[in-house]
């Protein structure tokens, strides 16, 4: 088998190619330069970031920010992991638990995020007084342009805005819309049906209005610019959902109707959530799944496994799902799943701070086992923007690290690697989640 000339950065090398002691020091002795060079051409690539949950910037600006809200988001999960009785409000709750958390995915975001945009690492009150002083005063217009867009170089952001009922239009320089239809697989009383009346306008006397109640809702959000669909149901039931017919969901409904449910009636649930696919496949939506770990200090994680999943991808073929997380810890299964199916992308929102190694371990994999336009390697899934900079910086190496590791391993050449970080950080999600407005 040829391998590729020396110098020509297009061509593939033979990964059969032995390598002997001299020619294994000259690539020890080039990584360095290689991830130099990596390294600056990917953090200046643009990128779209699959998954985030970031306020409006007017709402960033009047909520009054400062270090104790960074630590809010994912880092006091560590906190609390380590012992801490609550999430800090003060650096002396705060230090004592941040030793134990500072080298975890989650403390060095916080690190980056202060170190770069505020000049200071948390490492004493002063400095944290310091923090929130800067902080303070760059908490105005222009701070999203700032840090989204000429630090991080984000080009847009799939946007999340769970806590708006309603859906909302974002502001399209930043962000397209996902929502969720879970609501509707959730009811458990006739006083969550009354709710999703006034909602929707749609009267609910039976499982056929609840879809036109969803169906309406889902009007609602195109409306509003919607792009995909999202859900998070795995944090209250198992991600198995059984094709389940009218009639049996019906009886449920009638249960629910009578009577406070302890749970979501799960045959209701399965059947609207099925619902919820059709209609993404009839409209032409992807449906972004959270599966793998969850966020807090609770939860059933077995409940979250990809391959729980795996009925659905034959049934609605036209509908592409994309897998929060890369199912971690279970990212073998998202792997196997996105080689598998023609309409299975694999996602790395999240990971590149809920586990760096993990994260580079699994780009490591499926770079070798599954086509590169399935897998988005960056979504920020953070509240704070300074957050999803530090979640995008340690993306951009990460991804670096393992790019240039499969050019000195003489997988391929560094021209090569370099199309690809453009795939993963770019094209595959703005392909999947168009922003006509940029």
């Amino acid at each position: 088998m040829r391998t590729a000339r020396r110098g020509t950065g297009r061509t593939c090398r033979s990964y059969t190619r032995p390598v002997d002691r001299r020619n294994f020091l000259t690539v020890t002795a080039a990584a360095p330069a290689l991830l130099g060079r990596l390294n600056t051409a990917i953090d200046r690539m643009e990128i779209v970031s699959s998954h985030e949950h970031l306020l409006a910037e007017s709402e960033r600006i009047s909520d009054k920010a400062d270090f104790f809200t960074l630590v809010s988001h994912y880092l006091a999960n560590d906190l609390v992991s380590a012992g801490a009785p609550a999430a800090p409000k003060t650096y002396a709750e705060f230090a004592p638990w941040w030793r134990a958390s500072r080298l975890t995915g989650y403390g060095q975001a916080l690190r980056i995020a202060t170190k770069d945009i505020y000049g200071e690492e948390p490492s004493s009150a002063a400095a944290v007084a310091r923090i929130n002083s800067k902080m303070a005063a760059a908490n105005k217009p222009g701070l999203y342009q700032s840090v989204l867009k000429d630090r991080a170089r984000i080009r847009y952001s799939v946007l999340d805005d769970y806590w708006h009922g309603d859906p909302q239009r974002p502001d399209p320089r930043f962000f397209v819309l996902a929502r969720k239809m879970d609501w509707f697989c959730s009811a458990r009383q006739a006083a969550d049906i009354r709710k999703m009346e006034e909602a929707t306008g749609v009267s609910i006397s039976g499982v056929g209005g609840l879809k036109k109640a969803m169906e309406r809702r889902l009007e609602q959000s195109l409306e509003q610019g919607l792009v995909t669909l999202k859900t998070t149901l795995a944090y209250s039931r198992s991600l198995r959902f059984e094709v389940v017919s009218e009639q049996d969901a019906e009886a449920d409904f009638e249960q629910l109707m009578k009577a406070p449910q302890p749970r979501p009636p799960e045959r209701l649930s399965d059947h609207m959530f099925h619902h919820a696919l059709a209609l993404a496949q009839d409209k032409g939506l992807p449906v972004q799944v959270h599966t793998g770990y969850l966020a807090g200090n609770a939860g059933v994680l077995e409940n979250t496994r990809p391959m729980l999943l795996s009925n659905l991808f034959t049934r609605y073929p036209k509908v592409t799902f994309d897998l929060f997380h890369t199912g971690w810890p279970w990212v073998h299964e998202t792997t196997a799943l996105a080689k598998m199916h023609r309409n299975v992308t694999a996602d790395f929102c999240w990971m590149w701070v809920l586990s760096p190694a993990g994260a580079r371990a699994a780009l490591s994999e499926m770079l070798e086992t599954v086509p590169a336009n399935k897998i988005l390697g960056f979504g920020g899934d953070y509240r704070y923007v300074e957050l999803s900079y530090a979640h995008a910086k340690m993306a951009k190496a990460g991804i670096a690290r393992v790019l240039g590791e499969k050019v000195a391993a003489g997988w391929c050449a560094e021209g090569e690697v370099l199309e690809v970080a453009r795939m993963i950080l770019h094209d595959n999600a703005a392909r999947l989640f168009p922003n006509r407005k940029t």
